[in-house]
């Protein structure tokens, strides 16, 4: 495998709106990208939104720019990730989201899409601590987060808060600039 992220673009094909729509209709996905209900007719607008959003032009007041990628194997698309440059520590949803298709889930992909955002936040937005959040039910993520070096700072809503200090992190590696 070759994962790598490759950003939104209003360019992307129907093999990108394929890999949202399975994605939509995982009953038990955490981090769904789209509605259940979205169609292939609606993709032009949500990659349109998401180019807006990736260069700081929110659909509503209130949302944090948001950098949208897809997880990319090779050169096909098995997921979708995002990168928020701003949280809100009073509610669910942390800088950084991941979905990915049923058969790439449990093989450690997770942890790279979040060690490759890790270095984006890091390297290109200046953020030094990142915030997970995870439903109280997803161990899985619970387990991966902590594994990744990540701090349980609370537990409310329905979600476990977690932080990341990506700058030490990403220091003890050298792979900082």
């Amino acid at each position: 495998m070759n994962i790598w992220l490759k950003e939104i673009s209003i360019d992307d094909g129907p093999e990108y709106c394929a890999c949202l729509l399975e994605l939509a209709n995982y009953p038990d996905a955490y981090a769904r990208p789209v509605p259940s209900d979205f169609t292939s007719e609606e993709f032009e607008s949500f990659k349109n939104t998401r180019v807006r959003m990736f260069n700081g032009i929110p659909e509503r007041p209130n949302i944090p720019k948001t950098n949208t990628y897809w997880v990319m194997d090779n050169e096909k698309p098995i997921g979708y990730a995002t990168l928020k440059h701003t949280v809100d520590m009073t509610k669910p949803g942390g800088h950084f989201g991941c979905c990915l298709k049923k058969e790439y889930q449990n093989k450690g992909i997770g942890s790279i899409v979040a060690a490759k955002l890790s270095q984006i936040a890091y390297e290109e937005l200046g953020i030094e601590e990142v915030v997970y959040t995870s439903k109280n039910e997803n161990l899985q993520s619970q387990k991966s987060v902590e594994k990744m070096g990540g701090t349980l700072i609370g537990i409310h809503d329905g979600y476990h808060f977690y932080t990341i200090n990506i700058k030490e992190q990403l220091e003890e590696r050298g792979k900082t600039k």
